[in-house]
């Protein structure tokens, strides 16, 4: 990662190398000075940004270049956030949100599916990976940000874990497939985990682009 801050007249900016970042606040790593009135943002291909003053969803913006000054933000002025005093801190949140995929996240069940079988029940388990995308960047801020009070990657990472396990284990229960046929075949019910993981996320702006099982198994 790679945060910069204006001095000298370099503008900020947010480089995340890993590209495994969601959602970040600005600040929240090596920045040395706050956010100031006048400061230059840049916002690169695959970003946007958003400000919050307090609990109040001020301003969004795409890619581009944006001094931070009453008139480029009205909405943000309105709250209060702009000093008289040029090159005052300015009082409010920077996040940044990626709209690139997110890759090989991993989940895992938490408590078993249970699957009956000629007149047994079965604790299947799983574990594998999923790819995500932020698909429509207001949503996301309205419903997972705002409603949900997921600000960080970890956070929002972790619901959707739980949006794939549950799929998983909502997906086998419902099927009537023997309990290896379930083991033996996790590129088809991966499939199907998928679809209902995504059903589960309607509304928050986010969508499962792959969803793989790499491993199911009973336990002892």
């Amino acid at each position: 990662m790679l945060f910069s801050r204006r001095r000298n007249n370099r503008p900020i900016s947010f480089q995340d190398n890993d590209r495994g970042l969601v959602l970040y606040r600005y600040g929240s790593a090596t920045e040395d000075l706050p956010l100031t009135s006048g400061s230059l943002i840049l916002v690169a291909p695959g970003q946007h940004i958003f400000l919050m003053k307090g609990n109040e969803l001020a301003d969004v913006w795409d890619q581009g270049s944006y001094r931070l000054s009453p008139e480029m933000f009205p909405r943000l002025a309105d709250t209060g956030a702009f000093r008289d005093r040029p090159n005052s801190p300015l009082e409010a949140d920077l996040y940044y949100v990626s709209t690139e995929p997110i890759t090989e996240r991993k989940w895992a069940t938490r408590t078993p599916a249970l699957v009956q079988e000629a007149g047994q029940v079965y604790r299947v388990r799983a574990y594998g990976t999923y790819d995500f995308r932020v698909h429509d960047v207001f949503s996301f801020i309205l419903d997972v940000f705002t409603d949900r009070g997921l600000k960080n990657t970890y956070e929002v990472v972790n619901f959707l874990n739980t949006r794939v396990a549950g799929a998983f284990t909502a997906t086998v229960s419902e099927m009537s497939l023997p309990v290896l046929e379930i083991i033996n075949h996790p590129g088809e019910i991966s499939g199907l985990v998928k679809e209902k993981a995504n059903r589960s996320l309607v509304g928050t702006g986010i969508e499962f682009i792959n969803v793989l099982i790499e491993g199911t198994s009973l336990p002892d």
